[in-house]
């Protein structure tokens, strides 16, 4: 962009947090890596904004983001002076202005089946002011479209490492839409969100919109059933898992305030929960501390007051790793130890049971690598060990994402602890499910592992995994590209 005349805004945020222009550069580019994104911005750069250059988007909302961090209270790109009314803004807008859950979903899903729209989209930073907290109904008055006495369900699903938990009375769930939650599930777990996700997101615009529109059975306008609005609660969750782990956090957050709107509208408080629980965990993979705390604490508060044991293990496990990644130890172990009381107490299951039985219950495997990730966090690398183990003796043979990221964590642990060739098996295990996934995740974990085994170049089965690591990882690097 060209220059506008001094920018005054920004030069008071540096002036208030104390950065010089270069300490605001290397902010920008730390932050940009959790994004994806390959920025080489140094004082220069930023001595030009001050001037009145504007950066291309995504690079003021990162700005923004940073000075918020930095000043302990949220910043919005205005006050920073870097905003820019673009065509990219524009569309964005069109996607993301309106306050209907139902036109937001559908353009999403259009905006994500054009390549270019989809970027743009991405481009325009998430803020935590987007998720508006609902005022709930009491729980004895029925919400708008819902009549008293009907039955209300829950379905959700989280990544292969974060497990997923909902409860509600199968009787009231919607076939078609379980199904079809339960397969593209499946798939992400097994491959990845990069696969497949457009053929959610077109099954969501072509099919799922018409039906949120319609009301039950008379093919007319009007509103849609409950169970209607929490399965495509579910898929928008879904969509928006499938978008993170395709390297667009944004696009993800726009899919998962989606699901947030129509859970409330579906008057489902468990399906609205776990998807703050699940938005919490994102924020924390993007170290974004401050919003995973304050949205795993409301993802408790929001919850159904009488949830299934399976949805508080979810709950209280992810507010504990929130709470060991924020250095609250005691507060992270009560946690931990409620999540394991809960998942103690819930009885076991049969998936023929019910229909929605992947996403009514947080897996055991899910629940141990879960633990194992909150006492890694905490500095107990034996006790993190053991709890990755659990989740591998039970986690199906074909979810290779989540192999490769329990590998991958179990060869980081025993490097730490000097155990070298039992590290490279691990890593040997990572690396025979890594060629299946589909997913920047795997890639950033088996890019990191690489990293952590430099000081081993020398030893010749080291040195063949590293190269290994390198020739796999090459061909799909961590990064999305470089922002001028």
């Amino acid at each position: 962009m060209g220059p506008r005349g001094p920018n005054r805004q920004l030069a008071a945020l540096l002036a208030e947090s104390g950065w010089s222009a270069g300490e605001l550069a290397r902010a920008v580019n730390a932050l940009g890596t959790k994004y994806g994104l390959r920025l080489r911005y140094d004082r220069t750069a930023v001595a030009h904004w001050l001037e009145g250059s504007r950066p291309r988007p995504p690079v003021p909302g990162l700005v923004a983001q940073v000075f918020g961090r930095r000043l302990g209270r949220p910043v919005r790109v205005s006050e920073t002076g870097l905003e820019s009314s673009t065509t990219a803004g524009a569309s964005a807008e069109a996607v993301l202005g309106t306050s209907d859950p139902v036109e937001r979903l559908t353009a999403l899903c259009a905006a994500d089946a054009d390549p270019a729209r989809r970027l743009a989209l991405n481009r325009e930073m998430f803020t935590a002011v987007d998720v508006r907290l609902p005022a709930w109904p009491p729980a004895d008055e029925p919400p708008p479209g819902r009549q008293p006495g009907t039955a209300q369900s829950g379905s959700a699903h989280g990544g292969p490492a974060q497990g997923g938990a909902a409860q509600g009375e199968s009787a009231g769930a919607d076939a078609r839409l379980a199904d079809m939650v339960t397969v593209f599930a499946e798939l992400a777990a097994k491959y990845g969100g990069a696969h497949a996700r457009s053929a959610l997101g077109a099954y969501v615009a072509d099919d799922v919109a018409q039906r949120l529109t319609a009301s039950p059975g008379s093919g007319t306008a009007g509103p849609a059933d409950p169970a209607v609005l929490t399965g495509s609660a579910c898929l928008m969750h879904l969509l928006g898992t499938m978008a993170a782990d395709s390297g667009l956090p944004n696009l993800g957050y726009h899919c998962y305030r989606a699901a947030l709107d129509l859970a409330h509208r579906a008057d489902d408080r468990n399906v609205y929960a776990i998807t703050l629980r699940t938005m919490a965990v994102l924020a924390l993979r993007l170290d974004d501390l401050p919003h995973a705390q304050q949205w795993s604490q409301l993802a408790l508060e929001t919850a159904a007051s009488t949830p299934s044991s399976h949805v508080r293990t979810y709950l209280y496990a992810g507010r504990a790793l929130v709470r060991a990644c924020g250095d609250e130890r005691s507060a992270a172990l009560a946690d931990l130890l409620a999540a394991e009381r809960y998942h103690d107490t819930e009885p076991r299951r049969e998936a023929a049971d019910d229909p929605l039985e992947p996403f009514t219950r947080y897996p055991t495997t899910a629940f141990h690598y879960q633990r194992g990730e909150t006492l890694l966090s905490l500095g107990d690398r034996a006790q993190a060990a053991a709890a990755f183990q659990e989740s591998l003796a039970v986690r199906p043979p074909a979810h290779h994402i989540a192999l490769v990221l329990t590998h991958a964590r179990l060869a980081e642990i025993l490097l730490a602890l000097g155990e070298l060739e039992a590290a490279l098996d691990q890593c040997t295990r990572a690396l025979a499910h890594y060629p299946y996934t589909a997913s920047r995740r795997t890639t950033s974990t088996l890019t990191a592992l690489r990293r952590v085994l430099a000081p081993y170049r020398r030893h010749p089965q080291a040195r063949g995994v590293r190269d290994q690591l390198a020739r796999l990882t090459h061909s799909r690097p961590a990064g999305s590209g470089s922002v001028p």
